[in-house]
């Protein structure tokens, strides 16, 4: 009976050697790994191996998460949901991250005082340690492999307290090895690109690339991601497309149409991160909607502003006609109306100089504005030429100090119109703009005179995309 339990208690003793072994090494296992490239361009591929399809790049200096090896390969997470294999020779384990504390620290070929120099790192510089040999620790970065001094190096730990999401908002941004304009260019970012910012100096942020780099970019084209979930965004324009990215470049995940609303989740730079009923979230361009809040108007750029809205011609003037019969008093009465409507809903006081088919004199329409101490006056008008090609619609303002800015905030609304072409903004010596001192503008909203034009602009979708840019060029000017 002792021999038994002698037997049993040595047993358990050397399971628990065996596990005690194991262990380590399966933890080990299971700690996270980087891996560096150290060659200057390397495929990456599919699978493991050289047939499998190609399907980016990477660069000396660029970390990315060790996922698994194979057979002379390694895969590694390229993006939040890619991932790829490199062939293993041209990569290497990341011991630690460091940060240069000196400006031009001289990196030698070997670890020694008298081993050739390489090259420099510059001060605030975070590299990636391969080896060390004594003192000597061996980094690389996108330039230049080699030995530096660990006298002159300190550990570099994220600030993850301080960490914080960020998107580009320039279309290509260098990303620097310091916070300055000299320092060597590390790499890029473009539009719509997230980031983690870990640190601040002054005008410049730290951040953390996709790829695993850490460099200096300027903070003015970084946007913070702030959360405004409060709120919602009502679509002005059909047929408007919601992106997986806050990018143009970004998939399209659905479409929105006119007058549709959507609660917002946050803002980043230009877009609106928003909830899709069933589909999760999106982002849709901040200059194809207005934003409001629970409980209140969305318009209150808008609200107790007073627009008149005059419908050019009327009556015995019939205005411009196209070849087929279209005239420019029925589809300026038409966009007037349409304006009417749409700028009430978003708490504006809008009066109409004409609401019918009738004859409106050039100054009565003037006196119109005094007498209601209008904030803007909009004449609509439709164009015509003798040259049948004419195409696009055109902003006119008189007075550089009354109207400029006025015209100005439509230019980018108008600009945005897909349907036609937009001419641009020009000084115009009409009546209804020179003889009133109120800011004012005349549009024309295209030619009667080209045919494929004139089928276009009357039409239902033309009139409510170019009243919709009237609406946004407004509350642009009284935000």
């Amino acid at each position: 009976m002792c021999l038994r339990w002698m037997r049993l208690l040595l047993f358990l003793f050397c399971l628990s050697m065996v596990v005690g072994m194991v262990l380590p090494v399966l933890a080990a296992k299971n700690e996270r790994q980087t891996v560096v490239v150290t060659a200057k361009e390397v495929n990456v591929r599919q699978g493991p191996g050289m047939s499998y399809r190609l399907l980016a790049k990477v660069h000396q200096g660029e970390t990315y998460q060790l996922i698994e090896e194979r057979a002379g390969w390694v895969k590694v997470q390229m993006k939040r949901n890619q991932t790829g294999w490199v062939a293993k020779t041209y990569t290497k384990l990341v011991l630690e991250q460091a940060v240069s504390q000196e400006d031009r620290l001289r990196v030698r070929l070997s670890p020694s005082r008298d081993g050739r120099i390489v090259g420099h790192l510059s001060k605030g510089e975070v590299v990636s340690v391969l080896e060390t040999n004594g003192d000597w620790r061996k980094v690389v970065t996108s330039s230049l492999i080699g030995w530096v001094s660990s006298s002159y190096l300190s550990s570099y730990h994220r600030k993850e307290a301080t960490a914080k999401t960020g998107w580009v908002t320039a279309d290509s941004l260098n990303v620097r090895a310091r916070p300055s304009l000299t320092a060597e260019r590390v790499g890029k970012v473009t539009y719509g690109e997230q980031v983690t910012i870990t640190d601040k100096q002054e005008n410049w942020y730290q951040i953390l690339m996709n790829n695993g780099k850490v460099g200096w970019v300027s903070s003015e084209y970084i946007s913070t991601a702030s959360k405004t979930a409060s709120s919602f965004v009502t679509v002005l324009y059909p047929n408007v497309n919601i992106r997986a990215l806050p990018s143009l470049g970004s998939p399209i995940q659905a479409m929105a149409q006119y007058g549709e609303r959507y609660r917002v989740l946050g803002k980043i730079g230009n877009w609106y991160e928003i909830e899709i009923p069933k589909q999760g979230i999106g982002y849709i361009a901040g200059w194809l909607v207005s934003v409001g809040v629970d409980g209140q108007s969305e318009a209150s750029t808008l609200k107790g502003k007073t627009v008149v809205i005059d419908a050019g011609h009327g009556g015995k003037d019939s205005g411009t006609i196209s070849n087929t019969g279209i005239m420019e008093k029925t589809l300026t009465l038409r966009t007037a109306r349409l304006l009417k409507e749409k700028l009430q809903t978003q708490g504006a006081n809008v009066v109409l100089t004409r609401s019918s088919d009738r004859y409106v004199s050039l100054s009565e329409r003037v006196q119109t504005a005094y007498h209601y101490r209008a904030d803007a006056f909009i004449s609509i008008h439709y164009d015509s030429a003798k040259d049948q090609h004419a195409k696009g619609a055109t902003v006119y303002y008189y007075d550089m100090f009354s109207d400029y800015l006025l015209a100005l905030s439509l230019e980018r609304p108008f600009s945005r119109m897909m349907t036609i072409p937009f001419r641009g903004v020009s000084f115009g010596n009409y009546y209804v703009l020179r003889e009133n001192e109120l800011p004012s503008v005349l549009v024309e909203l295209g030619y009667l005179s080209n045919p494929a034009e004139a089928s276009i602009v009357a039409a239902e979708h033309y009139q409510q995309e170019a009243a919709n840019a009237i609406v946004n060029g407004l509350r642009n000017y009284f935000e």
